[in-house]
C-alpha cells in the first residue's frame, strides 16, 4: 500500500540516498491542515470498559480536538474536548461531567499523555518533532529515530519511501537509564495502517494504540482501534461546541 501510494502521491520522495543523514534532515511527512472532520469507528477496551462507538472528530490543529460518541443508537452518549493542557467529558447517560489536566491523565494511567500524542494517534503523525541530536538507525525498509523524553524512550519506525511514520514504540526505562522490554513496566505502541491519499496530503485510516502499564502493582492493558470512514481538510472554521447542562454531577 505505502509502496503504490509513494508512487502516485505528489509528495513522493522516491530513489532518495539518505545514507548517513542527521536525523532533523529527515523530511517526514506530516498531515499539513488547519481544521479537519472525521467519521469514525472506535473500539476502547480495558479491564474496565468494553465500548464499541461512532464517533465524530473535528480538529484544529495544535489547539483543540472535539469528539462527539455515539454508540449505535443514533444518540450522543459522549462528548469530549481536548485542548493544549487538558481533558474535559460530558457523559450523557451518566448525566455527569469531568475534567482532567494532563498531569492527572499520567497519573491515572502511570504514562505520560500530552495533547501532542493524542493528536498523533488521530493523525498518524510523530507525537515528538525531530530535534538535531535525535538518533538515526538505517533498516532495509525504515529510518528508526530514537527519542529521549524524559523517562521515555521512543523509537519511530519511518518509511523509506514515503517517509510517513508507521510505527511508533514508547518505552519506559528502568533505573539505570536503559529502556525496558516489553515485559518491562509500561509500553505505550502506535501502528499505524490503511495509507489513503486525501487531496495533496496522506494519512492512516487504521490507528491502533496499545498502552500497557502498572497501576496498584497490577499489570493493565487499553486498547483503542480507530478507524476512520470519512476525512475532510475543511478551509473554513469550524465550531467546538461544548456546554455543560447545570443539572450535570461534577465528578
Amino acid at each position: 500500500m505505502l509502496l503504490a501510494l509513494a508512487a502516485s502521491c505528489s509528495k513522493k520522495i522516491t530513489g532518495v540516498d539518505r545514507g548517513g543523514v542527521k536525523a532533523d534532515a529527515l523530511q517526514i511527512e506530516n498531515v499539513d491542515f488547519e481544521y479537519l472532520t472525521a467519521s469514525s469507528k472506535i473500539k476502547f477496551r480495558s479491564d474496565e470498559q468494553n465500548v464499541n462507538a461512532t464517533a465524530n472528530i473535528r480538529m484544529k490543529r495544535d489547539s483543540v480536538i472535539w469528539i462527539s460518541v455515539t454508540p449505535g443508537f443514533g444518540i450522543e452518549a459522549a462528548r469530549a474536548i481536548i485542548n493544549r493542557d487538558s481533558l474535559a467529558l460530558i457523559n450523557r447517560l451518566e448525566k455527569e461531567y469531568r475534567s482532567y489536566n494532563f498531569q492527572e491523565l499520567s497519573k491515572k494511567y502511570n504514562f505520560t499523555i500530552n495533547y501532542d500524542l493524542l493528536q498523533a494517534v488521530l493523525l498518524g503523525d510523530m507525537p515528538r518533532s525531530i530535534v538535531a541530536d535525535d538518533q538515526v538507525k538505517q533498516e532495509t525498509n525504515y529510518f528508526v529515530v530514537r527519542q529521549e523524553e524524559g523517562p521515555i524512550t521512543i523509537d519511530n519506525f519511518i518509511d523509506r519511501q514515503l517517509m510517513k511514520v508507521e510505527r511508533i514504540a514508547m518505552v519506559e526505562k528502568d533505573a539505570n537509564g536503559s529502556a525496558k522490554n516489553r515485559g518491562g513496566k509500561n509500553t505505550l505502541n502506535l501502528q499505524y495502517s490503511d495509507f489513503k491519499q486525501l487531496d495533496e496530503e496522506i494519512l492512516p485510516f487504521s490507528n491502533l494504540v496499545s498502552l500497557d502499564y502498572r497501576q496498584q502493582g497490577r499489570k493493565r492493558r487499553t486498547q483503542i482501534d480507530i478507524e476512520h470512514k470519512k476525512v475532510s481538510i475543511v478551509d473554513q472554521a469550524l465550531r467546538f461546541p461544548f456546554n455543560v447542562p447545570d443539572k450535570y454531577a461534577r465528578r
